[in-house]
């Protein structure tokens, strides 16, 4: 049975693609599913976030890209993580689509290259660069799903309608077989009732509707640590509450087959009470401050020419 190719996209930045693309990938492999992540982004961050430098990198995905006789299975390393594997990048891949222009077929490129991996692995994550370009284009036509990583945050749903524009020509002109497998709210702050409202906002969009992973990554700091120690979080700090999000999120998508209707966030959608307002302190700002007793009247000086002369000596 083929694998399960999906792309990691959104092009908006900051959202938290890389970061799923690592640790969804290493709870996967975690659990025995033979997993294969593909940096397809010139920044190379999943490729540093494994433990890898530029340095380390020999072959990467921009070999791939832009060498027809090049296959994906040509690149791909293991990582220090049972399970677990990689295609790198390389910041060379940020020319890429210039020495593609002229290729034929460029859209299907890395379609083709990829061959027969989706036989050797049971999920292949592509994860996706921050922009709707060619290397995007590329990833959802190598794709069956694409999962799409929203911040809790109120700029989250701006630019989803030309997502979903390239989606929707990917899917007719491309690859009919690709499928939304889901979105996955990142960076809940529970304590915020902006993030409540970004979510309430997301079930109600209508190409969301049935879409949203149950599962939510809240903001944990242990994610920034886990990246720069080079290493998926689900290893680095094994029961902090990314990592266990991390894990449910894969139980749920190894549940869900492609395009099957999901459960929506479980969260509490209450919104929080405002904090009752502090007492001012004495004398601060606003509040009234005793005032000294009147003490007795000060004559005011006389000017030179109202004294009398003989007193002036």
């Amino acid at each position: 049975m083929a694998g399960r190719v999906i792309a990691v996209m959104n092009q908006k930045g900051g959202v938290g693609k890389t970061t799923t693309a690592i640790n969804l990938g290493a709870a996967l492999a975690e659990i025995g599913e033979p997993t294969l992540v593909v940096d397809l982004d010139p920044q190379a961050n999943l490729t540093r976030g494994l433990g890898l430098t530029s340095a380390d990198v020999t072959r990467s995905t921009y070999d791939v890209m832009t060498d027809p006789e090049r296959k994906l299975a040509d690149v791909v390393i293991e990582t220090k993580w049972p399970e677990l594997f990689l295609a790198p990048s390389h910041i060379d891949l940020s020319g890429a689509e210039i020495e593609m222009v002229s290729m034929y077929g460029r859209e299907m490129r890395l379609a083709r290259a990829m061959g027969g991996l989706a036989e050797r692995f049971a999920y292949i994550l592509i994860d996706c660069q921050p922009s709707l370009s060619l290397l995007t284009v590329n990833a959802v036509a190598a794709s069956r799903e694409i999962l799409v990583p929203m911040q809790a945050h109120p700029f989250a749903l701006e630019g989803l309608g030309k997502l979903f524009e390239v989606y929707d020509i990917v899917r007719r002109e491309i690859n009919p077989e690709v499928e939304l497998t889901g979105v996955l709210v990142t960076m809940f702050d529970r304590r915020t009732n902006v993030s409540r409202e970004v979510v309430r906002q997301m079930l109600a969009h209508p190409r969301l509707a049935g879409h949203i992973f149950a599962t939510v990554v809240g903001q944990n700091i242990r994610v920034a640590e886990s990246q720069g120690a080079g290493a998926p979080v689900v290893h680095f700090a094994r029961t902090c509450p990314a990592a266990l999000a991390y894990r449910a999120l894969a139980a749920e998508l190894r549940a869900a087959p492609p395009g099957a209707p999901l459960a929506g966030p479980q969260i509490d959608m209450r919104e929080r009470a405002a904090p009752e307002p502090e007492p001012e302190p004495i004398g601060g700002e606003g509040t009234p401050q005793a005032q000294p007793a009147p003490g007795p009247p000060v004559a005011e000086p006389q000017a030179a020419e109202d004294v009398p002369e003989a007193e002036r000596e």
